[in-house]
């Protein structure tokens, strides 16, 4: 019986290091085999299919003006910013979530600039839009700061077939003047 077992053992090994195997592929790199009769039981290894890119986007800000380099002056006026995530082919995503990001730092809320190169500015998710119940999502900001920045990023549903994607980043500014 401790024979066996340790023949067993010896041949797990080989099997699972490929020691002695006189094939020249390592064990380590799958290769794809070729199609197999019916009935066999013989597996055909895939690569795994590659994630299509979504683009998401802030559609509108209303009231809201243009400031340039993906910016809006808003003003004091209270807002409504509206999101929209289409695929490759410019076709609209409905399933997966949008999450609205600010800026923040130890202090408070901070413009684009603050999140996007060194320093302790952070994104931190704000509020969660289901594609699956509006495809087109809305918030209502109110800065508490005269500048703050916001980004949107797309969480795919798992097994969509869809990659994970943020948009550019833009400030809403409530120092000028619509």
């Amino acid at each position: 019986m401790t024979n066996r077992i340790a023949t067993v053992s010896v041949a797990l090994t080989f099997a699972v290091c490929g020691c002695g195997s006189s094939s020249p592929t390592s064990p380590s790199r799958p290769t794809a085999t070729s199609p197999t009769a019916a009935g066999s039981s013989a597996t055909t290894v895939r690569p795994p299919a590659e994630a299509a890119a979504v683009e998401v986007s802030l559609v509108s800000v209303v009231p809201g003006t243009p400031s340039g380099d993906g910016d809006w002056c808003i003003g004091a006026e209270r807002v409504t910013t509206t999101a929209h995530v289409v695929d490759t082919s410019q076709n609209e995503v409905t399933q997966g979530t949008l999450v609205w990001q600010t800026c923040h730092g130890p202090r408070g809320g901070l413009p684009k600039e603050a999140c996007d190169g060194p320093g302790s500015g952070r994104w931190i998710g704000e509020q969660l839009g289901d594609l699956s119940f509006d495809s087109t999502p809305s918030i209502e900001p109110r800065p508490l700061v005269p500048v703050l920045g916001f980004r949107l990023q797309y969480q795919p549903v798992q097994g969509s077939g869809f990659k994970r994607t943020t948009s550019e980043p833009f400030n809403l500014d409530t120092t000028c003047s619509l």
